[in-house]
């Protein structure tokens, strides 16, 4: 008996441990964004003061958002910052040796609804 309440109070408190360092993390994260908006937005922009948890939600918001579009820039068609060519010194088009239309195409087939 005494190994299973071992057992039990060892969950208990790495559960409380870990929803503790969460707890924690958002507000080290969250609280210098709360600080800056209601200190900038209100004044700058007319904008009404936010919650912490408010803050917690737009630095999920923003990171999300700004991994979303970090993950086009590796996708090549995307890619605008295409590299000479090394045999001509030409600049190589970021989508292949299509033509325009054939292009259109593409982009037209993957984005039907």
């Amino acid at each position: 008996m005494s190994k299973f309440l071992i057992q039990v109070s060892t969950w208990t408190f790495a559960t409380f441990f870990i929803l503790g360092a969460m707890f924690a993390f958002c507000a080290i994260i969250s609280f210098p964004f709360w600080l800056l908006w209601n200190w900038l937005m209100p004044d700058i922009f007319g904008l009404s003061e936010i919650t912490w948890l408010q803050a917690f939600g737009l630095w999920i918001l923003i990171t999300l958002l700004r991994s979303s579009t970090s993950s086009l820039k590796n996708n090549k068609i995307f890619n605008i910052n295409s590299k000479p060519n090394e045999t001509d010194g030409t600049e190589q088009s970021p989508f292949g040796d299509l033509s325009w239309n054939s292009w259109l195409d593409q982009i037209k087939k993957r984005y039907e609804a």
